[in-house]
């Protein structure tokens, strides 16, 4: 199994996924093809809900939440 395969099962579940520079936390929306998708959760910097891919070569950290 590798990393994406693993990612995989936890879809639908709150998330952080970390890149240099970057930080997204929100619902993991789906993973295929190297890409991971993130629904970003509305806050006082965003004020409705996005969707945000990132490669994932380029992750050097994901936490799922409980």
């Amino acid at each position: 199994m590798n990393f994406l395969e693993a990612l995989n099962t936890f879809m639908g579940r709150m998330s952080e996924v970390v890149q240099p520079g970057q930080f997204l936390q929100g619902r993991l929306a789906s993973v295929s093809n190297g890409l991971v998708t993130v629904q970003l959760v509305s806050s006082n910097y965003i004020p409705t809900t996005q969707e945000v891919t990132a490669i994932s070569d380029n992750i050097t950290f994901v936490r799922i939440l409980p």
